[in-house]
């Protein structure tokens, strides 16, 4: 097991940042065939998440404003995957008209973005899904990307009450059978759930 981890970290340490991006258009082709991305509402921790997964801890900026990620942010993972770090949506603060120009961008690089193979669709544990995830999780279904969700911030919340929200989540998905794969629990802190989220990761870019 020591040694299954140590390989997975030595696969995502060797990382960079290949740039932000306003269109799925925009994003240079690379030949490399495999992308995933990280999808949530604002502040629901997706740049720490990556950070986390890379061990790396300014890969990714990370900031306590909501809705400061108005980009598609690409990161090459050993020259054998791309992870797609996405604006976050239902951040009330921000106006209207850039509300749905993000959801636009969103909805524009999941539907028609060739390389991509797996949507990770974060939830914060504290609030739980709400109806702007609704709407996600009804648009990755419709579309056909296959998805797996990421409870977040479980040291924010009690065992019982991250079991509560997972047993929830799980009896939800029975509406998706045709597109969830799996749940995972995380935290960044402690690195909680990470190493499971590695190995997923790691997975898709053999396929």
């Amino acid at each position: 097991m020591a040694n299954t981890n140590k390989n997975l970290n030595s696969f995502f340490n060797v990382n960079k940042f290949l740039g932000s991006f306003y269109s799925h258009e925009d994003i240079p082709y690379k030949e490399i065939k495999k992308e995933c991305c990280f999808v949530g509402r604002s502040n629901v921790g997706k740049s720490s998440l990556l950070n986390a997964v890379t061990k790396t801890k300014k890969l990714a900026k990370t900031s306590k404003t909501p809705g400061r990620t108005q980009s598609i942010n690409i990161f090459e993972i050993n020259n054998k995957i791309n992870i797609a770090d996405l604006p976050g949506y239902g951040f009330a603060k921000v106006s209207k008209v850039m509300r749905e120009k993000l959801i636009i961008l969103i909805e524009d690089y999941v539907q028609n973005r060739e390389k991509l193979n797996h949507v990770f669709l974060l939830i914060d544990a504290k609030v739980g899904i709400k109806s702007s995830d609704i709407d996600m999780l009804d648009f990755l279904n419709d579309c056909s990307k296959e998805f797996s969700i990421i409870l977040t911030k479980i040291d924010k919340i009690s065992f019982n009450q991250a079991n509560v929200q997972k047993n929830s989540i799980i009896s939800l998905m029975k509406n998706y059978k045709k597109t969830f794969i799996n749940i995972y629990l995380s935290e960044t802190k402690k690195n909680n759930g990470i190493n499971k989220i590695q190995k997923t990761i790691y997975k898709l870019s053999e396929i």
